[in-house]
Formats: C-alpha cells, sequence, structure tokens
C-alpha cells in the first residue's frame, strides 16, 4: 500500500506540501491515483484499503460496499432528488415516463432502507408487479431505473437477479379491411379531430407525438409538403413528408374547421390543440387521444394500438415496392434492421410475388431408377 501528501508549486512558485493524504496503487495491471479526503494517515491507509476491496468485488460481479450515508437512506429518500434532478438533461418524455416507473418503485419499496434492497427483495417486486399485471418489459425498465436513481448499475447492485422476459411483438399491420372499420366508426366517436389525426397516421406514417406537437407552420399547403419537428431520432426530425391529394385534402378540411373555430391557422398555432371536452386553445397541443382511440378500436371491432397504424403505412410502402433509402427517409429510421421490424408482408402480397415466378414449359422427364450398387466386399484371393 502507498499513501502520500503530493507536493506543488504554490503561486509564488515555492514547493507545498498537501494537508490531504492520497493513495496510489495498481489492480489488474490499472493504476489508480486519487485524494483519500482526510488528514489523517490512518484513514487514508483505510480509504485505500476499502477501495481496493470495492475493485475487486466489481471483478467478481458482487455490489460494491455501501456508505454510512447509503445503509440508512430509504428508496423514497433517494427517488425524490433524483426526479428532481432528472429533467436538466433529459427530454420532457423521459421525465414523464421515469415518474411513472418510479412511482410505482416507491409505492412498493418506498420505506425500505437501501441496506436492506437485497436480491431477493427485488425479486419480490418484480414478481408483485407481474401480478399487478405489468409486463415483463415494464418491470424489468423499472428495477433498471431504480439502480440509476442509486447511482449504480443493475449488474453492480443485483448480479444474480436476471431480467424478465420481454414481449418481442413490435406490432403488427393492419388489413385493408380493419383500416375501413376505424375510418367508418370515426363519425361515432365524439371527438372533432381524431378523423383528421388516424387519417394522418395512415397516409404518413408519422409517430403519435409527432402528430400531437404538428403546428400549422410545419404543414405546408402551397407545397404539399408535413414537415416532421423533434423526432424520436436524429435521422427523423426534420423530415420531409409530401401530401398526397387525399392528405392534402383532409389536411385542407381541418384548416377550414380550424379556422372557423379560433378565427386563424396561424403559424405558431397546433394542427391537434388543448382542450377538454373540446379544443379551446392553440397555443398549446392536446396532451393525448387514449381515450378517443380506446372508443374507436371498441365502435370498430379492431384490437390494435395506435402506432399500428404505422407498422400498416410502412408495409403498405413495402408491398408497393417503394425502395429502401425511400422507406428510411419517409419512417425517420436509422438502419435497415428498423426498417424490417415494421415491415409485415401480408400474405397476399407474398402470394402475389411467387406466382409471378415461372419456369419455361418444359416437359418433365420421370427420374430413371437408380440402379443398384452391390456394396458388399470383394474376396481377396491370397
Amino acid at each position: 500500500m502507498s499513501v502520500f501528501k503530493p507536493k506543488y508549486r504554490a503561486k509564488t512558485g515555492e514547493p507545498v506540501q498537501s494537508k490531504t493524504w492520497w493513495c496510489e496503487f495498481s489492480y489488474l495491471g490499472k493504476r489508480y491515483r486519487e485524494s483519500a479526503k482526510t488528514t489523517r494517515k490512518t484513514f487514508a491507509l483505510e480509504y485505500e484499503k476499502r477501495r481496493r476491496l470495492d475493485l475487486e468485488r466489481a471483478f467478481a460481479g458482487m455490489p460494491a460496499q455501501q456508505s454510512a450515508r447509503e445503509r440508512i437512506q430509504s428508496v423514497s429518500e433517494v427517488i425524490k432528488p433524483y426526479l428532481e434532478t432528472f429533467p436538466v438533461n433529459h427530454r420532457p418524455k423521459s421525465v414523464v415516463s421515469a415518474k411513472g416507473r418510479l412511482k410505482h418503485v416507491a409505492r412498493l419499496l418506498g420505506s425500505v432502507a437501501l441496506s436492506n434492497l437485497t436480491e431477493q427483495r427485488i425479486l419480490g417486486y418484480m414478481s408483485t408487479r407481474q401480478d399487478e399485471g405489468a409486463s415483463g418489459r415494464t418491470v424489468n425498465m423499472e428495477v433498471q431505473q431504480l439502480a440509476q436513481a442509486i447511482g449504480r448499475t443493475w449488474r453492480v447492485l443485483w448480479p444474480r437477479v436476471r431480467k424478465l422476459e420481454e414481449n418481442q411483438d413490435t406490432g403488427r399491420a393492419l388489413s385493408p379491411e380493419e383500416q375501413g372499420r376505424l375510418l367508418e366508426a370515426i363519425p361515432r366517436v365524439q371527438s372533432p379531430m381524431l378523423g383528421t389525426f388516424i387519417r394522418l397516421a395512415l397516409l404518413t406514417g408519422m409517430r403519435s407525438d409527432e402528430m400531437r406537437t404538428l403546428q400549422w407552420s410545419q404543414c405546408d399547403l402551397a407545397r404539399r409538403v408535413v414537415t416532421v419537428g423533434r423526432a424520436k431520432t436524429s435521422s427523423g426530425t426534420g423530415r420531409e413528408i409530401p401530401m398526397n391529394d387525399s392528405l392534402h385534402a383532409v389536411l385542407g378540411a381541418h384548416a377550414s374547421w380550424y379556422a372557423a373555430r379560433f378565427g386563424e391557422t396561424r403559424p405558431a398555432f397546433y394542427v391537434f390543440p388543448w382542450g377538454s371536452p373540446q379544443p379551446s386553445d392553440p397555443d398549446r397541443p392536446t396532451t393525448s387521444f387514449k381515450h378517443a382511440w380506446g372508443t374507436l378500436r371498441e365502435a370498430a371491432g379492431v384490437a390494435c394500438r395506435l402506432h399500428d397504424l404505422r407498422h400498416a403505412f410502412c408495409t403498405r410502402l413495402a408491398e408497393d415496392g417503394t425502395p429502401e433509402s425511400t422507406m428510411l427517409s419517409l419512417m425517420g429510421h436509422m438502419s435497415r434492421a428498423m426498417l424490417e421490424k415494421y415491415s409485415h408482408i401480408r400474405m397476399k402480397a407474398k402470394r402475389a410475388a411467387v406466382e409471378a415466378i415461372t419456369l419455361p414449359e418444359i416437359p418433365v422427364a420421370l427420374p430413371q431408377e437408380t440402379p443398384k450398387v452391390n456394396r458388399k466386399p470383394a474376396h481377396r484371393i491370397m
């Protein structure tokens, strides 16, 4: 072990020795040099000893030892300051997600001290959440968010707790019949904007938040182009989607209704304004179509997610033979692998594709009987 007080030069140029002890050692070929934050050599030696032990435990896949403060803190006391500073460098949507995940953690584990947050306790939490109907992916994200709030990784805190299996189903593409039923059921839902929202999703493949926060400055009816604002990916932000005749008519009709209700369609106004039960504030975007969407699905008798409308758009592009580069540009994807998750080529299109493959009409000769071969070894003459 090696502890020392480093020397440095003062502003006058004279050498000065630090009052604080430092430690320096090597572990697995890597050198560690850090302050022990103490003026006592005995404490500095103890700090170096604990630091080595933490590195050995981490290398062995064991959780690091907790400080005295961590041993007396409860889960709720850790979550509160974490959520207070979380919005500083995260998107608003990520903040909402973090609060939603940690809400369940605080409900079930809030009074538990960090020192008692054992692997068995985490397994109990995961089991309880599954009994409540939460999916494996949801539970995994909640535990992962808890680990981030504590300031360590899942693997370090609970190395023997395996993540739950997650549903790999990315969604499905609606059939033309299902899309037709949804459109036919729109008049039965008391929402003046839902029809435009659903048609916009089917005709552009835009994400729900991209449509919800759409402003009139992004809808150029003269150029017949919709410009996407801030998207989930960098490649999706600012992408331009041309309006076909159907979309141009839909947005034109929506603009007429909008002007009659709010007097005009200012560039800064949101296409889907806030308000309940009727839109009333064009300076704010609507928060959600969740209730209206649920009513529409029930009226149409279609079991699907709102995001599946995006799958339907991508699938239609693929079935119509749209080049991959064009699909990536329209969807706002960065990779072919992600594009494949959204493209669900229907059996009808697959059958039409293989039916187009033919061979020349040549008489097929029946296979001749293969002559039998005597595989017995011949007698050798000595």
